[in-house]
């Protein structure tokens, strides 16, 4: 069958199917009086409370957690508890003279500590080089023990 001849068969059986006018105004009678049933809300009104008083709680607890001083990073014991100020101010004090001592002690490289940062890197070739240059002439400049068997480990003699 194609699609004029099944609405054509649906139309003729449409017009078969007679339906007496007084049994649909029954039927729509009935639905206009129902209604939707109308919740109790006193049996709610304990759930309701609760919600109000814990939104309330979580309000209060955000702003003790946003006024308090010690939510902001950073923040010194003394700026917490007014009576551990002094106590924090001595220590400073101590770190301010201590820090110019050690800042006047001059720091020692190492000769070779740049070459052994490379090595640490994993880029052997001023090792190599040095290591060379060594084997070719006798230099004032000898690698460390350490550097001279990383050297032989990973180093070849060239021509």
């Amino acid at each position: 069958m194609n699609t004029n001849q099944w609405e054509s068969s649906y139309q003729q059986a449409i017009d078969t199917i007679h339906v007496p006018a007084h049994l649909d105004e029954k039927v729509m009678e009935g639905l206009r009086n129902v209604k939707p049933e109308q919740q109790n809300r006193s049996a709610h009104g304990g759930a309701s409370m609760l919600s109000k008083v814990g939104s309330g709680l979580g309000v209060v607890a955000v702003a003790i957690v946003l006024l308090h001083p010690a939510q902001y990073i950073g923040a010194e014991p003394g700026q917490v508890t007014p009576g551990q100020a002094e106590k924090v101010k001595s220590a400073e004090d101590q770190l301010a003279r201590t820090a110019p001592a050690s800042a006047a002690i001059p720091s020692v490289l190492d000769e070779w500590y740049h070459m052994r940062a490379e090595i640490q890197a994993g880029n052997y070739m001023s090792l190599c080089a040095q290591w060379r240059r060594q084997q070719g002439d006798d230099n004032n400049r000898r690698l460390p023990k350490d550097l001279a068997t990383k050297a032989k480990q990973h180093c070849r003699l060239l021509p």
